[in-house]
């Protein structure tokens, strides 16, 4: 088959997205398709046009952030019928935008941790920050990943630099209240559990963009140090957050365990790829190589045509 994969792009996360590119084209070619590795540019849309003139017949997003997590790329391969693996624009966007994310987990009686939302200019003074989320609190970018611009707050100083961090990279901030303890994460490949993760950085108590891509920046426990049963609460609530937001193939959801409660951060659609990643540490703990994770994602990308019986099924049932 002949797969263009997408990376780099406009982000602040290029260089990560690289990183999965090339890890993406090499797993690709190695099961024995024809890769073409393209960064997609202000021109995406005639870009994409000419290699479906060429023969693409599937395009691997392999970006992070910006338009290739947030529903923009997946709708231009909608609107181009090119078949691409992930999550669909509309569910891309959703989980994008964490504020809108988190309302919907709350309207579906998720928990996830007490927020604000804003951009660097009209969010209220620390004091009634404080009041309202208690200290010390979260704050990030509203509609990045990898951690970029990301920040724990507990006093006024920090409060205006961790504003003036997010407004590097974003006009929309995201405040949450900050839950201590276990760090879980748990990866969901077309609705089938991976094995969770416990996160332990190295350096400090926080899963920063350092700890995520620096080897030896964290370590993954599978299985994490929690009692079964409340991880397996975890799962569920991690299969909820998914199909809340209408995710299909790979996604991974993170939350934190504090006091037997689980809490829901966010879910990534587009999650890393590369050799200190997540998810790939997740399917090798069921015996699957990267190469296999690849393939799986790619067979769970085109939807399983029904039966000549099952067509038959349904037109009489109208």
């Amino acid at each position: 088959m002949q797969i263009v994969v997408l990376a780099g792009g406009l982000s602040p996360e290029r260089d990560v997205s690289w990183v999965t590119g090339r890890a993406i084209k090499r797993s690709l070619e190695d099961l024995g398709h024809q890769v073409t590795l393209l960064d997609p540019g202000l021109d995406l849309p005639h870009q994409l046009w000419q290699q479906k003139q060429q023969g693409c017949e599937f395009v691997w997003i392999a970006l992070h952030g910006g338009g290739g997590e947030n529903g923009t790329v997946q709708a231009m391969l909608d609107w181009l019928e090119l078949p691409y693996q992930g999550s669909g624009a509309l569910a891309s966007g959703l989980a994008m935008d964490k504020n809108l994310a988190k309302r919907l987990f709350r309207a579906n009686g998720i928990p996830t941790p007490n927020s604000l939302a804003g951009s660097p200019t009209t969010l209220p003074p620390w004091q009634q920050v404080q009041d309202q989320l208690g200290s010390p609190v979260v704050v990030k970018p509203a509609d990045c990943g990898s951690s970029v611009g990301i920040s724990v707050v507990s006093s006024a100083a920090d409060w205006g630099h961790a504003l003036e961090q997010v407004a590097q990279v974003s006009s929309h901030v995201l405040v949450e209240t900050y839950i201590p303890g276990q760090e879980l994460t748990i990866s969901i490949l077309d609705g089938q559990l991976l094995p969770p993760i416990e996160i332990l950085p190295q350096h400090g108590s926080f899963y920063d963009y350092q700890a995520k891509y620096e080897p030896g920046g964290s370590r993954h426990l599978i299985p994490p140090q929690v009692e079964k049963m409340l991880l397996h609460t975890c799962e569920q609530l991690a299969l909820q957050s998914y199909e809340v937001l209408g995710c299909r193939g790979l996604a991974r959801v993170d939350l934190r365990l504090h006091h037997d409660q689980a809490w829901i951060l966010e879910v990534n659609t587009l999650p890393g790829m590369t050799p200190t990643s997540l998810c790939p540490d997740a399917a090798a703990a069921l015996g699957w190589s990267f190469d296999q994770l690849v393939a799986r994602i790619l067979t769970a990308s085109f939807p399983v045509p029904a039966l000549p019986e099952q067509i038959s099924t349904r037109s009489k049932s109208h």
